[in-house]
């Protein structure tokens, strides 16, 4: 249970971090006093991806900030519940590593997640979990397998 406190503010404090950056931008002309937020430049990662296959969809919007990512995913899959959550990581080499904090059957879960990224897409990893409390681990992380068959492909965002 501790964990999932940890994670779940840790994760709190990032998506605030990020919705409250305060930095603005001066106009210059005739509204001079007026501020623009200064914008966000787009990261390589940054940005939304989907994945259909057959009838299940999955869905990501992710912002990189130097070597950490954010952002909401969601896995909707036939026959199974929605899930919806967010997901706090790191970008190592190719490979985003982090953690999938999310509520299906109104119960908070976290699982550990990865992708390796090929251009526009992202693999994502698979491999052995072990479960401790309400967090499933991967059980070999140097052992994971990337499945190319099942990508996550860059989209344009929709908002």
């Amino acid at each position: 249970m501790a964990t999932i406190i940890s994670v779940a503010l840790t994760l709190f404090l990032v998506i605030e971090a990020c919705n409250n950056n305060g930095s603005t931008s001066s106009v210059t002309g005739a509204d001079s006093n007026i501020k623009e937020p200064a914008k966000i430049v787009d990261s390589v990662y940054s940005g939304c991806y989907s994945q259909i296959i057959n009838r299940d969809s999955s869905s990501m919007q992710i912002v990189q900030k130097a070597n950490m990512v954010n952002g909401s995913v969601t896995y909707n899959l036939f026959q199974k519940d929605r899930n919806d959550g967010e997901l706090q990581g790191e970008i190592s080499g190719d490979i985003i590593r982090g953690w999938y904090l999310f509520k299906s059957e109104g119960i908070l879960s976290v699982r550990e997640v990865a992708w390796k990224v090929n251009g526009n897409d992202l693999w994502p990893a698979s491999g052995e979990m072990i479960q401790n409390n309400d967090t499933m681990r991967f059980a070999k992380p140097r052992q994971l397998q990337f499945d190319n068959t099942r990508p996550f492909k860059k989209v344009p965002c929709i908002i």
